[in-house]
């Protein structure tokens, strides 16, 4: 049997993440998948390599025809990603569009919303 080791995208997000095994579970899937398609499409392995415009091209280009709810879980994770890269705050007003609601949109498309992002505090060392 062989062990796969874990990407650094499971690694982050596993230390950024705090919450029940199961949600971090679904922000891993979904983050493999979004470094996948980023490696993919620009050669980038490395997380801290990527740039905003990774992101963006990923939630517009890759999440096209998926429903509002699923894109909208993309870019929870995409915010945690981004949140754990220590540039959300930089990121997201370039990071807003369709799927920032798990409903289609409605008078204010893209408008920032939702809880704000739960983070593991950093660990002193």
């Amino acid at each position: 049997m062989t062990h796969s080791h874990p990407t650094r995208v499971e690694l982050l997000l596993r230390r950024a993440q705090p919450g029940k095994s199961g949600g971090v579970q679904a922000h891993i899937r979904r983050g493999q998948r979004i470094a996948g398609a980023i490696e993919k499409r620009w050669g980038i392995r490395e997380p801290y390599q990527w740039r905003v415009k990774h992101l963006q091209w990923f939630l517009k280009a890759e999440t096209e025809g998926l429903s509002p709810a699923t894109r909208y879980d993309y870019w929870r994770t995409a915010g945690v990603l981004a949140a754990a890269l220590g540039r959300w705050s930089d990121w997201e007003p370039h990071l807003r569009g369709p799927w920032t609601r798990p409903k289609p949109p409605g008078p204010c498309p893209g408008a920032p919303g939702g809880r704000p992002r739960k983070l593991a505090q950093p660990r002193s060392r």
